[in-house]
């Protein structure tokens, strides 16, 4: 028989110890240190096929021409290797320990916890709460935790019930039953002190199971007292006043508004409109589904709203053709994304454009002062010797939009263009309308005169302009005529000189949509 330095079962002892305590480990953090284990591995079968060798003098004899001293070189390599792994292991394992420690000493200094058998006796307990209950952890353990709460407190209510502890007691009797793995329940038992006072406990309860079979519960929360609960009770209060105000508030805004509102909701799939649109859409009612009113939508335009719900974008403004049951009108939907939580909606205003092209936008040019009005004015500004500019633009690309729109875009776009030039470019209102198409402005402020003249000569943007109808997109193209009373040091032939300029920018061989007077005299 062969003599090592060491007989090999010793280290054969450690490397299955280092085995253990890897896949111990492993288990306990969910993970599989693979590097460690591997090594181990190795050095318990090498061990071990050295053992065999040590005892099986048959076996070994083909060691008799290899050096001893390598044996024992080998063997003690594999015993330093086996201790590496056994005290990098047991470190980690006191680590992870402390960790616990640290972790279950937080939760004992401050939480209410408490863990109970499946007859309900207590088997471990916070020192928070046994300080609570003014109690020895030997007045407690393996006793009926209602009980032990009893030995200060008075139950009085359980989960919003008025119920005494027997009753409570008895509502456990086949709470293992009902039990289901990885469920949490809330539960507030409510308590009275000594002199009548109430506080409640908030807990988790949290069932506790081997395999299938239920062994118990564990507990888990804080305690408030009447101050708490009265001052929840007051936040609760303030905040339900204050959604009822807010809701009184709503439904005062869709009464009494004249827009049309909606609201869609893409989880449960249902869109709601007010009785404004319910009577412009012609709808069957004020909750319809959304894929009947996708189905309202025109068959060109609805692959483009829907592309437009399904995008990122929060906040979105549409136009497109709506069924309105004899026919199909055009309608501008303005809106936005809301989410919270699992729901998603969305919320805004939709407007009938043929609608709103012969209220609002006719309302809007019906407003503007006609030719008498623009010669009082002009005279006016001729009598204060003031300096200012006449401009006369004709929007002429109107007829072909109402040909190819309807007339409700076309007032719609001429309605917009007029908007847009008296609050860019005029004050006090200084627009006339002076034919169908044609209209006349007096601007009097320096600053405007020149935003006017770098937004002409700057590509002449303001003079053709484009609007998207779903997959429709509608230029509007103007002509524009400049005069500045500076041109002949007159007032009297401002407004003629505006008109000529007119008709040369409108002449097709002028290079350009406007003229300034000076420019072409």
């Amino acid at each position: 028989m062969f003599s090592f330095g060491q007989h090999p079962l010793i280290a054969l002892i450690f490397s299955v110890v280092t085995l253990i305590l890897i896949i111990q480990q492993s288990v306990t953090k969910h993970h599989l240190f693979k590097l460690k284990l591997t090594l181990a591995l190795i050095v318990t079968f090498l061990i071990t096929f050295i053992l065999i060798m040590y005892n099986e003098i048959g076996v070994a004899e083909w060691l008799k021409n290899v050096s001893y001293e390598l044996v024992d070189w080998a063997l003690f390599a594999l015993d330093i290797i086996t201790v590496f792994l056994l005290f990098s292991t047991i470190d980690f394992s006191f680590t992870a320990i402390h960790y616990q420690e640290e972790l279950n000493k937080t939760i004992d200094e401050n939480k209410f916890y408490v863990v109970l058998d499946k007859k309900d006796r207590i088997k471990n307990i916070s020192s928070l709460m046994l300080n609570d209950l003014n109690a020895h952890s030997n007045d407690v353990y393996g006793k009926n935790f209602f009980d032990s709460l009893e030995i200060k407190y008075r139950i009085v209510g359980l989960n919003g019930q008025e119920l005494l502890k027997d009753d409570i007691k008895k509502y456990y009797q086949n709470y293992s039953k009902e039990a289901k793995k990885g469920s949490n329940n809330k539960l507030e038992i409510t308590l009275q002190n000594e002199v009548g006072v109430e506080l409640a406990l908030y807990l988790i309860e949290t069932p506790l199971f081997s395999g299938d079979k239920y062994q118990g519960r564990i507990l888990i929360g804080e305690k408030k007292s009447e101050e708490n609960l009265m001052g929840m009770e007051s936040d609760l209060k303030e905040a339900s006043e204050e959604l009822d105000i807010l809701r009184a508030r709503f439904i005062t805004i869709l009464e009494k508004t004249n827009e049309g509102i909606y609201f869609a909701n893409l989880e449960e799939g249902y869109i709601w409109f007010n009785d404004v649109l319910v009577k412009r859409l012609s709808l069957s009612g004020n909750n319809i589904s959304l894929d009947e009113f996708y189905s309202l939508i025109h068959k060109e335009d609805i692959n483009l709203y829907r592309e437009k719900m399904t995008s990122n974008i929060n906040e979105y403004d549409l136009k497109y053709r709506f069924n309105t049951g004899s026919s199909y009108i055009y309608v501008e939907e303005r809106g936005k994304k809301i989410s919270s939580g699992k729901s998603k909606e969305l919320c805004g205003i939709i407007m009938p454009i043929d609608d709103y092209g012969f209220s609002k936008t006719q309302t809007l040019l019906d407003q503007l002062s006609g030719e008498p009005e623009m010669l009082a004015r002009l005279k006016q500004l001729e009598n204060d010797d003031k300096i200012f500019q006449a401009v006369v633009f004709k929007i002429t690309s109107v007829p072909e939009i109402n040909d190819k729109f309807g007339r409700a875009i076309g007032n719609l776009q001429l309605a917009q263009y007029v908007n847009f030039f008296r609050q860019n470019f005029v004050t006090d209102n200084q627009i006339y309308r002076t034919g169908g198409l044609e209209f006349v402005a007096f601007v009097t402020d320096y600053r405007k005169m020149d935003i006017l003249k770098n937004n002409l000569y700057n590509g002449e943007k303001i003079l053709h302009s484009k609007s998207t109808y779903a997959t429709e997109e509608v230029d509007c193209e103007v002509f524009m005529g400049i005069s500045s009373v500076d041109d002949e040091l007159s007032h009297k032939n401002c407004l003629a000189n505006a008109y000529k300029a007119l008709k040369f920018a409108s002449n097709p061989q002028f290079k350009s949509n406007f003229a300034y007077y000076k420019d072409v005299k």
